[in-house]
């Protein structure tokens, strides 16, 4: 006889499969693992056939870094960027000093202003630097105090404000092409005043007034600012009250150029 295929109906089929999903719910987790892990092994190879064709090439061998090494080493790109950008900004400053400076025995030291007090900056350079008391200080080519006080790696500039700088000035007379010599010291206020000028010298307002050389710490003259205001001695009437505006604003000056001569004479 004939053997008789079985053939079960649809809702045979169905109450089977419930019935089979049913039991494997009511399993434990790790023998449904298993079966799972099973099934990955056994058919791994067909169910990674298409994607298998569409994985990416993997990196030669030296041209992978791992995420962290990538984060250390844009790390420090970041930091030389920045430090380059800084360089090249203190570059620049620099080479504008410098196209002003035609001793080449003259060194300018870049320094910033970190504190500020009653016509005195305080600066992140020191002896450490070759700073010494008593050198130029320079805010954008023009003369704006000297050192007084040096540590290793800060220093105090006396700002010509303060009537405790005084120190030896040139103006300029245009009319007769010439400059008269004299002395500037600081009005404890916004600017300085030049002591006992003659009123024989034809002095007056708007006339520059320079830092003169001086051996040893300034090479060729240096602007100070201009006279703002030039009247007959109110003390002595042989010579001049002369008043000087400095160049410029001592409270935007954030950075400063130290005048420091090389020469070794001067040592």
């Amino acid at each position: 006889m004939a053997r008789t295929k079985f053939k079960p109906s649809k809702l045979t089929l169905f109450i089977g499969l419930f019935l089979t999903g049913c039991i494997f719910l009511l399993l434990p987790q790790n023998v449904t693992s298993k079966v799972n892990f099973a099934f990955i092994d056994i058919f791994d190879y067909f169910l990674n056939m298409g994607s298998s064709a569409q994985k990416p090439r993997q990196n030669s061998p030296g041209s992978y870094v791992s995420r962290q090494e990538y984060l250390r080493l844009y790390t420090a790109y970041t930091n030389l960027e920045a430090q380059l950008a800084e360089q090249k900004k203190q570059f620049e400053k620099l080479s504008k000093i410098r196209l002003t400076e035609p001793d080449p025995s003259t060194g300018l030291i870049i320094a910033k202003v970190v504190n500020r007090k009653e016509h005195q900056f305080i600066i992140n350079r020191g002896s450490a630097d070759g700073l010494q008391t008593g050198q130029y200080v320079l805010g954008d080519n023009a003369v704006i105090g000297l050192i007084e006080q040096v540590s290793d790696d800060i220093s105090s500039v006396r700002l010509i404000s303060s009537s405790a700088c005084k120190l030896p000035i040139k103006i300029s007379s245009p009319e007769i092409n010439s400059y008269f010599n004299g002395t500037i010291q600081g009005d404890d206020k916004s600017g300085a005043r030049i002591l006992n000028i003659p009123q024989k010298y034809k002095i007056k307002a708007g006339n520059n007034v320079y830092a003169a050389e001086k051996a040893g710490l300034l090479s060729s003259m240096r602007i100070i600012g201009r006279i703002s205001k030039c009247t007959p001695g109110a003390k002595s009437a042989v010579v001049w009250d002369i008043e000087v505006k400095p160049v410029y604003d001592f409270e935007n000056i954030t950075d400063v150029a130290v005048v420091v001569i090389k020469s070794p004479e001067f040592k």
